[in-house]
């Protein structure tokens, strides 16, 4: 019998670095690749043994082909030869003291056992709050995903980077800030967005705790950690039959004769939500603006301008605008199937899986002036009831009249509500006059409040902006393509449109006549207002 048969299999809780002749039966947990600089690339794992006991692997790019192949994550492997040496730094993916280095001599052999264990190692929030645990090693942490933030685009030495801000609670209310970055601010967010509810059970592994100016946060530790929403395991279905009875936020509707007290609001407000804490302007201190920001604007839908179109089709793989190429009719079993076939940049391919998403430019005044907004089809459902694929009744036509719009989108013709907009480097220098909007509160969202946390230069009666029940989404700045955008010139503009006081005659971008539909907007009464404060 050969060596590599005979040998012992030994639990990895027992390897020592004395000597490389080990052999040892592990699972692959995860994966990644990193940058070394004295190595170059190398291949990350994170490997555990039947009794859930893990350890830091690590593969150069030299043995990558031949050997990194092999192990493929969820697979259970017999590993022979190799060599430890002591597991340090910031970012310990596992409390092993040693870490497995795949050298040129080891062995991998494929093993005949099926076992799905992720081999969890779950800290309670309590125990993260309290500080006792060890930061450099990284930690597995399971929470509702509450508070959720904007997804945000900012420069880290120099080059963009996602972040999102949220709050994970566990199942006894405890709550811990995090934050992720780059790709795994955008697998939440988009994670959220699909979730029904809005707050998917988030599961982070590898999970780096940081302080960040002196609050304790989790967060990603760059591409070692892993990211799941709403995972097949038990311990999702024990936290969605938790909250399945939970009462619902509260919200101040149209209508309603009651007012919710204060102290409710607040209860209900998104601590979170920080275009609450963006300054508020009028359209002609929007216009006026010399400097990248973000603002809320309160202002009425003036008009729907048609010429862009209200929606487009963007592919379900990327979410990227897709242009149709074609369409296929074939016969199969004596009836006609029809077949769209559509080009996506991104994935340089004809795909037909799409779906129809809104792009919708307004029209707004206010007591100052006018501008345009465009909204994208995560924000336009706050506002919209139906949703583009509803609106479109299954049709994969492109627009043939930009003017006959639906009475959905009509509908919001003379309402008010308030817009968190972006002032841009194109809105600065190059004077672009279309906003893009990230956010969307409802008339029904607002609420007399002396209090707020919004810094204004206006009146008194400011308007303060609570979330009870948020229809809004923050906006995906990378998931749908943005055509609408100025291109800058070479000669920067200043030319900005000042303030009005008659309605302007021509209200699209060419002489074409808007399909206009006026809704009378109730204003509460100085008497409603006075009881909506006593409440």
């Amino acid at each position: 019998m050969s060596t590599a048969m005979a040998m012992k299999v030994t639990p990895l809780k027992d390897v020592k670095p004395y000597k490389s002749g080990w052999k040892v039966h592990v699972k692959v947990l995860h994966s990644w690749k990193q940058y070394n600089p004295v190595h170059g690339d190398t291949l990350e794992m994170v490997l555990s043994d039947e009794a859930g006991c893990k350890i830091h692997a690590s593969c150069k790019r030299t043995y990558m082909e031949s050997k990194g192949r092999l192990l493929p994550v969820g697979a259970w492997r017999h590993i022979q030869n190799f060599t430890l040496s002591p597991s340090t730094g910031m970012y310990r993916a596992t409390d092993h003291p040693f870490k497995m280095s795949i050298i040129q001599n080891t062995a991998i052999t494929r093993s005949p056992l099926i076992n799905e264990d992720m081999f969890l190692s779950l800290v309670d929030f309590q125990t993260v709050l309290g500080g006792s645990l060890k930061t450099c090693f990284l930690i597995d942490v399971i929470g509702q995903v509450v508070d959720l933030g904007d997804l945000e685009t900012i420069q880290v030495s120099g080059k963009p980077r996602m972040k999102i801000e949220f709050t994970l609670r566990d199942m006894n209310d405890a709550r811990v800030p995090c934050c992720l970055w780059g790709k795994f601010a955008e697998i939440l967010y988009e994670g959220c967005s699909k979730d029904e509810e809005g707050k998917p059970i988030c599961l982070i592994r590898f999970a780096k705790i940081g302080r960040f100016r002196g609050e304790l946060q989790i967060t990603n530790a760059f591409e070692a950690s892993l990211l799941l929403i709403n995972p097949d395991i038990a311990e999702t279905a024990a936290f969605k039959q938790m909250f399945v009875d939970e009462v619902k936020p509260l919200a101040i509707c149209e209508g309603r004769d009651e007012i919710l007290d204060l102290e409710e609001v607040k209860s209900i407000q998104d601590k979170r939500d920080k275009w609450m804490l963006f300054p508020k302007r009028t359209i002609h201190g929007l216009l006026e603006s010399t400097q990248v920001e973000k603002c809320l604007v309160e202002c009425e839908v003036y008009a729907i301008d048609s010429d862009w179109g209200w929606y487009y089709f963007g592919c379900c793989t990327c979410n990227k605008k897709v242009v149709k190429v074609g369409t296929l009719v074939k016969t199969i079993h004596g009836k006609e199937v029809t077949t769209h076939l559509w080009w996506c940049e991104v994935c340089k391919e004809n795909v037909s899986s799409v779906s129809p998403r809104f792009k919708l430019h307004l029209i707004v005044k206010d007591d100052t002036g006018e501008t345009k907004l465009m909204l994208l089809d995560q924000i336009a459902k706050g506002m919209i009831v139906e949703s583009a694929a509803t609106l479109l009744n299954g049709s994969f036509d492109e627009l043939e009249d930009p003017t006959d719009l639906p009475d959905a989108i009509l509908s919001v013709v003379g309402k008010t509500f308030t817009f968190g907009i972006s002032v841009e480097k194109e809105h600065v220098l190059y004077g672009s006059e279309i906003y893009k909007v990230g956010k969307i509160y409802r008339q029904s969202q607002i609420v007399f409040n002396e209090s707020a946390n919004v810094e204004s230069s206006e009146s008194d009666q400011d308007l303060a902006l609570t979330s009870g029940e948020e229809n809004s989404v923050n906006l995906l700045d990378n998931e749908e393509h943005i055509e609408c955008l100025s291109t800058p010139s070479t000669t920067p503009s200043t030319k900005r449109k000042g303030a009005w006081s008659d309605p302007p005659r021509d209200i699209t971008s060419t002489s074409k006549n808007l399909r206009l539909k006026t809704i009378k907007v109730e204003k509460m009464s100085d008497l409603d207002l006075e009881a909506g404060k006593k409440t």
